[in-house]
């Protein structure tokens, strides 16, 4: 390895280090948006558990009219 980058022109080594450099970023930039997406994920799971909620509650009520009705 040290003998194939010695040999290497710096135009051609600085070449190499900022597609290493990109490639490091890349990896961030996939690492960034699963973070964002488990956000997502766990803000619309607590979303979705309060419609649960309403709608469970809203049943209920939607019951008790039905059973003072009988």
């Amino acid at each position: 390895l040290d003998r194939g980058l010695s040999a290497m022109s710096n135009s051609t080594l600085r070449k190499a280090f900022r597609a290493k450099q990109a490639s490091r970023e890349a990896a961030r930039m996939r690492l960034l948006t699963t973070a964002w997406e488990i956000e997502e994920a766990e803000h619309f799971a607590a979303f979705l558990g309060a419609l649960h909620l309403e709608n469970k509650r809203q049943l209920n009520l939607a019951s008790d009219e039905l059973d003072g009705l009988r």
